[in-house]
């Protein structure tokens, strides 16, 4: 299986203007950093970061904006990214390292990283997908992806959830098993419900595992979901108290038969417990 790195990246913005920060000699990026294995709140170390810059937020969780995917070689990048509307502070960078103000219009004229442009790009509401539109910060509390139809959406879905180039493949193996039921899945389950941008992927799989954990009895399904919110950037932290919660609110007995499908999750990945616990 490919590597995976998980980024935390902030569209912090005045104005018309999106802050850009670089390494001498290396391209521009927005400011954040990668989130650690051994890390457990992936917020508060989206907020730890930025007051490193000089950046105070009032309500980083409040920020989160979507979660955004990459690839490097054999390594899947997952962009985490925020967007603080309401930041204080003077932003500021080591003696090593410079900072510059850009337009919103000016971003894809910038030497910037392919992934961490499109995430900008996409935060922005300057692009659907790939494809440049309008430019312009309007759209920064976030629109999600608009795919041509349902299918498409749901593909993509099943795209991150799969962590695949390509969800076709994926698709054809569903209708060779569930035949009519397939499309309900992907064009249904997916590309309608999955797709609306009131709820990002990544919490849409935390709530799956918890469902999934609470009924019980669907190993297969959980193993399978447990992977997607991996890949749609939960870190190991925020599943192990998502399966805590289904201990308080679905009884223990569930908790303690999800328990060892997530412990077998995490060591098939090769990461470590949270916490640095074997």
């Amino acid at each position: 299986m490919s590597a995976q790195r998980i980024e935390l990246r902030a569209l912090v913005s005045r104005l018309d203007e999106v802050l850009l920060i670089r390494r001498l000699g290396d391209t521009w990026e927005l400011p954040g950093g990668s989130f650690d294995d051994d890390a457990d709140d992936m917020d508060a170390a989206m907020d730890s970061l930025l007051r490193g810059y000089g950046i105070a937020t009032t309500d980083i969780a409040q920020a989160f904006l979507r979660t955004c995917y990459d690839r490097e070689g054999d390594t899947r990048v997952v962009i985490n990214l925020y967007a603080p509307l309401e930041w204080f502070g003077e932003p500021a960078v080591p003696t090593s390292a410079e900072l510059t103000w850009v337009p919103a219009a000016e971003l894809p004229h910038m030497e910037i990283g392919s992934g961490m442009l499109k995430a900008a790009l996409i935060g922005l509401g300057m692009a659907i997908e790939d494809e440049p539109v309008i430019p312009g910060m309007a759209a920064i509390a976030g629109e999600g992806l608009r795919f041509p139809d349902r299918h498409a959406g749901g593909l993509d879905v099943l795209r991150t959830l799969r962590a695949t180039d390509d969800a076709g493949p994926a698709f054809e193996t569903m209708q060779g098993s569930l035949h009519e039921l397939a499309p309900d899945v992907v064009d249904f389950a997916l590309g309608e419900v999955w797709t609306h941008p009131a709820l990002d992927r990544k919490t849409r799989s935390l709530q799956v595992v918890a469902m999934l954990a609470a009924l019980g009895g669907k190993p297969s399904a959980l193993r399978s979901h447990l992977n997607g919110a991996l890949n749609h950037g939960a870190s190991p932290a925020e599943l192990v108290q998502t399966l805590r919660m289904v201990a308080v609110y679905g009884g223990f007995p569930a908790a303690l038969e999800a328990w060892p499908v997530m412990e077998s999750v995490f060591d098939a990945r090769g990461i470590a417990r949270p916490g640095g616990t074997p």
